[in-house]
């Protein structure tokens, strides 16, 4: 199970770096909180909640941003923790730009249950048990 849910976050970021909703991948009341910033601090449901949070966190870069899993941190029967960025130019400064967070999400049957990103390492090991 482990390798499984780890080759479907990977397919989560080749749908978010396509800019596509991965709708076969998430699970009937799919949640996804994001406790990482005072811009995504928000709730986001099923298929309409992904396309809302890319629309959310991609507005802040220009065209070509890349959304990448860095490292993965654990891994369980029905999670993976994984610190996550995003890397692009910002969409309007132009500047170089780079969001990371740690982030965990649960499966269920094979699909995605529940994402949440975390502001640290240690918060996401912490919500799978995993406290140092």
């Amino acid at each position: 199970m482990p390798q499984q849910n780890i080759e479907i976050m990977s397919e989560f970021v080749a749908a978010a770096n396509a800019r596509r909703v991965p709708e076969d991948l998430l699970a009937p009341g799919f949640l996804m909180e994001n406790r990482v910033s005072s811009v995504t601090d928000y709730e986001y449901h099923v298929a309409d909640g992904w396309r809302e949070w890319m629309t959310d966190v991609f507005e802040h870069f220009a065209r070509g941003a890349r959304y990448d899993i860095e490292e993965v941190l654990a891994t369980g029967d029905d999670y993976v923790a994984a610190v996550f960025c995003i890397r692009g130019r910002g969409a309007f400064s132009e500047e170089d730009l780079e969001f990371r967070w740690a982030g965990v999400t649960w499966f269920r049957d094979g699909k995605a249950l529940r994402a949440v990103g975390y502001p640290t390492r240690r918060d996401a090991l912490h919500a799978v048990g995993l406290g140092e």
